[in-house]
């Protein structure tokens, strides 16, 4: 099938969805299973607004100035670095099942900014599935203005979802995650090892100290919005709304504390868990941060275990031969080799490292390296893996 082809057919069907919508439009009252009369709402979508007090929120970084572009790699950052945190709209959405594809509709997205000190909330909800062109339409116009989004795993599920909603109802594409912050990525650098699940329910209470006490279960949320269509009980949709509502303002709060995390690093004060102390000197020095790298994985070094350890060491190497300390450097990966940490690739990394370190002391002394030296390095301990 020709790309002709494909465009008659979606044409098709917006004609068929304009005529269903016609005659819903036109459909008498009939008594719905809650035994209440249920037809098609006189509004095909509602709009909520919530504002929130930065401080409120605990906010120190986002939200806050500027965005510092060697800040967003940190946020998970995909595309073009926005230039406000204003520019940025925090997004996540509920949908009609989990699986995705064309059958599947997003009937309920969060949309929150900054704007006047404060971080706005809009949720958008489609009351009736035969609205979706209008409420699609609407959507359009609230994106229109962002060019860069933060999700929770957007950049695989929502920006997916919405991208298929708006070709299906539009035939027009989105433009809202030209830059994307996706936060599962840097939660899960920094709080996987520690916390084992990465969920936002679980960083709420083991990040954020603040855990729901009442919440609707995502895998319910497509039977809860189905029943609400067939019975219009604004008691069934409303946990969903608060579900969302929490979803999104965790988001930002999650955002803002890998922020610190980021800066707090740049001080001196790197994370106490190895493992993030680690993910954190990577990203460092990608973005060319050398001092930051450098404290990082000395901390990894320091609180790791053998495996944290041997993944710290040989950047740690490199840093502390690029300040000259190459004792120290020395002294670290032959430690490491006598004990027989690491994978047989490490070690032979190691030890090419090792044999670097040692001709460049020898050859800032005057001298060369000895022949029980160079035998030795040509004959390492047997390799135990960590």
């Amino acid at each position: 099938m020709d790309l002709r082809d494909r465009l008659a057919r979606v044409a098709a069907a917006r004609k068929v969805v304009s005529e269903v919508e016609a005659k819903w439009r036109e459909a008498p009252e009939h008594v719905g299973e809650s035994g209440h009369p249920s037809r098609r709402p006189e509004r095909p979508f509602d709009i909520s607004e919530h504002r929130f007090d930065l401080g409120t929120l605990g906010l120190e970084t986002v939200g806050r100035g500027p965005c510092d572009p060697l800040l967003l790699p940190h946020l998970g950052l995909k595309g073009e670095p926005p230039a406000r945190w204003e520019d940025v709209l925090f997004l996540d959405t509920e949908t009609t099942g989990l699986a995705g594809g064309t059958g599947t509709y997003v009937f309920l997205i969060g949309l929150a900014h900054f704007a006047e000190g404060e971080l706005v909330l809009r949720q958008h909800l489609l009351r009736d599935l035969a609205s979706e062109h209008a409420f699609v339409e609407h959507l359009g116009r609230e994106l229109e203005p962002f060019r860069s989004c933060a999700s929770y795993n957007g950049k695989t599920f929502d920006l997916p979802l919405l991208r298929t909603r708006f070709v299906m109802t539009l035939r027009s594409e989105l433009t809202v995650d030209e830059g994307h912050l996706d936060l599962l990525h840097p939660a899960r650098r920094l709080w996987k090892d520690r916390f084992g699940s990465t969920t936002l329910r679980q960083l709420e209470e083991s990040v954020l100290d603040d855990g729901r006490v009442a919440d609707i279960p995502g895998s319910l949320i497509p039977d809860a919005y189905f029943h609400y269509l067939r019975t219009r009980d604004e008691a069934v949709i409303r946990p969903v709304l608060e579900h969302n509502a929490r979803d999104v303002v965790s988001l930002v709060r999650i955002a803002d504390r890998v922020a610190r995390a980021v800066l707090d690093a740049r001080t001196g004060r790197a994370p106490d868990h190895a493992p993030a102390a680690l993910a954190l000197a990577r990203i460092f020095q990608r973005q060319g941060e050398d001092e930051a790298a450098f404290c990082c994985y000395e901390s990894a070094y320091a609180d790791g275990d053998a495996t944290v350890r041997a993944r710290a060491a040989l950047p740690l190497a490199r840093a502390l031969e690029r300040r000259g300390d190459v004792d120290r450097a020395l002294t670290m990966l032959e430690t490491l080799l006598a004990l027989g940490v690491g994978t047989p690739t490490w070690r032979d990394q190691a030890e090419a490292r090792l044999r670097r370190l040692a001709r460049k002391r020898w050859s800032a002394r005057g001298g060369t390296i000895p022949v029980t030296c160079r035998t030795s390095l040509a004959s390492p301990a047997p390799s135990v893996n960590a």
